[in-house]
């Protein structure tokens, strides 16, 4: 019975180590979706690994995972002595930001050539030369406005040199631009000045409004005195011609009396039967020119 016993409980002693060492050198291992993994033998890149469970020879192999999917490597660049340098000599900071990923096809060639470490510190390097070289061309007040420009010109420049390394960039975006306190300084006094040149040109331009109004107003002055001027011409002309056009009036009334006395006479002279009569303070007085005659 107590053989027994003892001979159980090896067996579970047993079992109960084989688990512990089982779970020590675990042989298996699980690649997820968004990575792959690199079996080293030996220390020797083997082979690459996809997505699941695999098995891996303790003490023999080991495993090393490397990203698939999109990365992102934020990079600072401080003013001062590794600033940009501009094209006049002003000296520019800013903060990027790389996106990148290392390619499927290349996990294996990564593993054996570089290392996920080297070809990081290579983006890093490289997007600061391309930015460097950007800024190098553009003065500092061109920076403020060409931003967008700069930014494209550092993701081409970048990918260029990164062109024969197992990299793909998807983009960079560049932001916190940042100079030296004493060109801030100097923007202040340039702004300063633009703002009196901007006064100052205002001025001007109230001081020729003003001297064109004046000239205006002369000018309306002027021509107002000489419609008036027409005016009272054509007045003039106007009040003699309705003079002249009564006076035309007048003769011809009087002439028309006159022809109508004329016209009267000439009836009377028709009719007469030859009597004169004469008149007095009572009237006409009939006399016969005959009688009259022959009494003398």
């Amino acid at each position: 019975m107590y053989r027994e016993n003892y001979t159980w409980l090896k067996w579970i002693i047993g079992l109960a180590i084989a688990v512990v060492v089982f779970a020590i050198l675990n042989p298996f291992t699980t690649v997820k979706s968004t990575e792959r993994g690199v079996v080293y033998k030996f220390g020797a890149v083997s082979s690459k690994l996809g997505e699941g469970l695999h098995f891996v020879i303790p003490f023999i192999e080991s495993v090393k995972r490397i990203p698939i999917t999109p990365q992102q490597m934020e990079i600072g660049i401080a003013v001062g002595d590794n600033g940009a340098i501009t094209k006049d000599n002003q000296t520019i900071g800013a903060d990027m930001t790389v996106f990148y990923k290392f390619p499927d096809t290349e996990i294996l060639n990564i593993a054996r050539n570089f290392g996920t470490e080297v070809l990081q510190q290579k983006i890093k390097k490289d997007t600061v030369e391309a930015f460097k070289q950007a800024i190098g061309s553009k003065t500092i007040f061109d920076v403020a406005q060409t931003q967008e420009e700069i930014r494209a010109k550092v993701k081409e420049v970048a990918i260029a040199k990164l062109g024969t390394y197992p990299i793909v960039i998807d983009d960079i975006k560049i932001s916190n631009y940042d100079w030296s306190e004493q060109f801030d300084q100097q923007i202040a006094q340039t702004m300063k000045i633009a703002q009196e040149a901007k006064q100052q040109e205002q001025q001007l331009k109230k001081v020729e409004i003003e001297a064109q109004q004046a000239v205006k107003k002369a000018e309306a002055n002027k021509e107002a005195e000489r419609l008036n001027a027409e005016a009272m011409e054509l007045k003039g002309k106007g009040v003699k011609a309705y003079n002249d056009a009564i006076t035309s009036n007048q003769r011809n009334m009087e002439l028309e009396i006159e022809l109508k006395k004329l016209e009267i006479e000439k009836i009377k002279a028709e009719k007469w039967n030859g009597q004169y009569v004469p008149i007095n303070n009572y009237g006409p007085i009939p006399v016969s020119y005959s009688s009259k005659l022959l009494g003398q």
